[in-house]
């Protein structure tokens, strides 16, 4: 069950946090995976080196998913990784979350976080679409936040475009089931990644009070849940926005 044996996943944000953790769990599970950067290039070919050290093939591609012609590129180089079979898991996870109100924020800052958030999974997906149809039962996985949910005060750009991927997911998932592809939206809580240690420093504690696990959530822990979604058994799951985030919210 669960198998990836044969597949080949492209990871957007790849090089650490949640993504690292999910090139690394789709290669234990036997794909082959495409590590994205940004900006982190050093970080992405360790990446790399450790899927191949699990036996898997592995390569990186750069672009900055806000940049059409970057993103084009980049599946280009994905699509000579991938070769004839075509790509079977696009995983959108490149993102960033830093806080804003209503009264601190700038138009430019809310521009910039809608542009990676949402322009971001939607640019990947629209370049990835022909390799995507060309693999059988492929399944594009986009991540989201449980503050759309929970309305948390102080993330108001982050939280407005991480709920438009609601919408984005529905749609395609309409949209893309007669080429055989799912689309689907996980929701962590706060996870304990570099990033989220420097932009949010001292509340794990009352993320964890506010859970009903009552633990930090670590990257791993969506492992299972992305190597499901990414499996041909999640076949008959799409257009859903599925919680996995300790109980901190219930839908």
């Amino acid at each position: 069950m669960l198998g990836l044996q044969g597949r080949t996943a492209l990871v957007t944000g790849g090089s650490r946090g949640i993504g690292r953790a999910a090139c690394l769990g789709f290669a234990r599970a036997g794909a082959d995976v495409a590590v994205h950067y940004r900006s982190q290039a050093a970080e992405a070919e360790e990446v790399a080196a450790e899927i191949r050290a699990l036996g898997r093939r592995a390569t990186v591609v750069q672009a900055d998913v806000t940049r059409p012609g970057e993103v084009r590129r980049a599946l280009d180089d994905v699509a000579r990784f991938a070769g004839p079979a075509g790509l079977h898991v696009l995983f959108n996870n490149a993102g960033v979350y830093p806080p804003g109100t209503l009264e601190s924020l700038t138009v430019e800052e809310w521009d910039r976080v809608f542009a990676v958030n949402a322009r971001g999974p939607f640019l990947v997906t629209q370049a990835a679409l022909p390799l995507l149809t060309a693999a059988a039962e492929a399944r594009v996985i986009n991540i989201g936040t449980v503050m759309v949910h929970r309305g948390a005060p102080g993330n108001l750009h982050y939280a407005a475009a991480k709920a438009s991927l609601i919408g984005l997911t529905r749609v395609l998932a309409r949209e893309l089931a007669p080429r055989g592809i799912t689309v689907n939206l996980v929701v962590p809580s706060m996870v304990g990644t570099e990033t989220a240690e420097r932009d949010y420093p001292g509340v794990a504690e009352a993320i964890v009070a506010d859970q009903a696990i009552r633990r930090f959530q670590q990257p791993d822990d969506l492992v299972g849940l992305l190597c499901f979604l990414a499996s041909p058994e999640s076949g008959f799951v799409t257009g859903q926005t599925i919680l996995a985030d300790g109980g901190r919210a219930f839908l």
